[in-house]
């Protein structure tokens, strides 16, 4: 999952005017939701874990009273005083229960989205050049300077499928950075939204901020814990420099790379995401309309439901339900129960299959890709579902691509085209397919028609 760390912090102005007004991210309206509201509903989906916002105490009261209106969670981080995003970032950082692996989204509380997938596109284009390393910037195409974050100069011309080197990173302090704004092709310009692993981030503080890293830090580690609200330790954090996480470290890095964010795309999102937990009703109601192929080529489950009833393998074997056979197995497997002898075991170049039932309806496999593999798929993908166990997937289609998290899954109608590794585990996978249409397919390849 991804951690998102909303940067809704106050200047001193704001705080000087804290009595008759807010910083313009808390600016709302009967009926119209503020920007950090429209921020935290887009990290909202299952992809993302609890979001952690960075705040100044004297907006506390605002920020979680239109966390709560939204009906969002969130963890609070109080800075005492104006924000110093250089410390607020590393203070999140610290502040996070993560592993080291885990990949980390820092994003402006005033940044305005049209439609939420907007940000998920251009971070499924992100992730595999943030899982091996880099920092990864989305940029944006304007006529204006957007002198708050800098300006960004690729090493090659942008692709619509991958991350983006960049050779330049010119921050609003660097003397060059008028320059630039003069120039023609000077069009790509900093969000301030970031992707990259937590090590990353932390490695990259350590070499160019140490000064800024040890007393965020420790206000982290000496603050006040009330509920989900932290307060930063005064003390400490007032020892670090205010400076911006643009100018403190990503001028000095050079392994950068750059997606665009296409403000303009406002395409009818194709992945439902529906509640994490629901009723065993409603889950058997909508999984019964996910099978029957209602929310087109695919459809994500939800990110977590109540324990079902146990069920004897028996009576698996006589489900007709693809996406019930699918949970089943994943939670065997992650219970580290045997769902059933391998029939079969292949070991392949992309990684291994293994059957665990083959049934009059259903075919059941467990697939272990590895990373940075792709798992081929044949003719018969048609109907076919897959349910991530462990691990995170790629998924290419004729007209998007998407990334599927653990416990969720999608149902092919013929236009997925790739299923991709792109992390540095590996990934497993439940697949149930239709007996009939792989018995299909092997009669095709013995009779020399496939």
């Amino acid at each position: 999952m991804i951690f998102p760390i909303v940067l809704a912090g106050a200047t001193e102005a704001d705080i000087a005017s804290s009595a008759d007004m807010v910083p313009m991210h808390f600016e709302d309206a009967a009926g119209i939701q503020s920007r950090y509201q429209t921020v935290l509903s887009t990290v909202a989906a299952p992809e993302f874990h609890t979001p952690t916002v960075l705040s100044s105490d004297s907006f506390a009261a605002v920020a979680r009273t239109q966390l709560e209106a939204a009906g969002l969670s969130g963890r609070l981080l109080l800075e005492p005083g104006a924000t110093k995003t250089a410390a607020g970032v590393i203070a999140a950082l610290h502040s996070l229960r993560a592993s080291a692996d885990s990949l980390v989204l820092i994003l402006p509380a005033d940044q305005d989205f049209d439609d939420p997938n907007q940000l998920q596109d251009a971070l499924a284009q992100g992730v595999q050049a943030a899982q091996q390393g880099d920092i990864v910037m989305l940029g944006v195409q304007t006529d204006r300077a957007c002198r708050s974050h800098g300006y960004i100069e690729c090493a090659q011309r942008l692709t619509a499928e991958t991350a983006t080197p960049v050779s330049t990173f010119l921050d609003q302090r660097s003397p060059a950075f008028d320059g630039w704004r003069e120039q023609p092709a000077a069009k790509l310009w900093n969000t301030g939204i970031y992707l990259a692993r937590l090590d990353t981030l932390l490695a990259a503080y350590k070499k160019h901020a140490a000064r800024i890293l040890m007393p965020g830090k420790t206000a982290v580690a000496r603050g006040h814990q009330v509920d989900d609200i932290l307060t930063l330790d005064p003390e400490n954090y007032r020892r670090a420099r205010g400076s911006s996480f643009e100018n403190a470290v990503l001028r000095h890095l050079d392994g950068l790379s750059v997606v665009e964010l296409d403000a303009g795309w406002d395409e009818l999102d194709a992945w439902q995401v529906e509640p994490e937990v629901v009723s065993d009703a409603v889950w058997e109601a909508w999984l019964s309309g996910s099978v029957s192929g209602e929310a087109g080529w695919c459809k994500t489950l939800p990110h977590r439901r109540r324990a079902p009833a146990e069920r004897p393998a028996t009576t698996m074997r006589e489900s007709s339900d693809a996406a019930t056979l699918a949970s089943w197995y994943s939670d065997q497997l992650r219970d580290g129960a045997s769902p059933a002898a391998a029939s079969q075991s292949t070991t392949e170049t992309w990684g291994h299959s293994e059957t665990l039932d083959m049934g009059a309806q259903h075919i059941v496999k467990h697939l272990t890709v590895l990373p940075g593999q792709s798992l081929p798929l044949s003719v018969a993908t048609l109907g076919t579902h897959w349910r991530v166990v462990e691990g995170s997937a790629m998924i290419a289609s004729q007209e998007r691509v998407q990334m599927v998290w653990r416990d969720q899954s999608l149902t092919s109608g013929g236009e997925i085209q790739q299923i991709d590794n792109i992390g540095i585990r590996p990934l497993h996978l439940i697949e149930v397919a239709p007996a009939r249409s792989i018995r299909m397919a092997e009669r095709r390849v013995l009779s020399g028609v496939a």
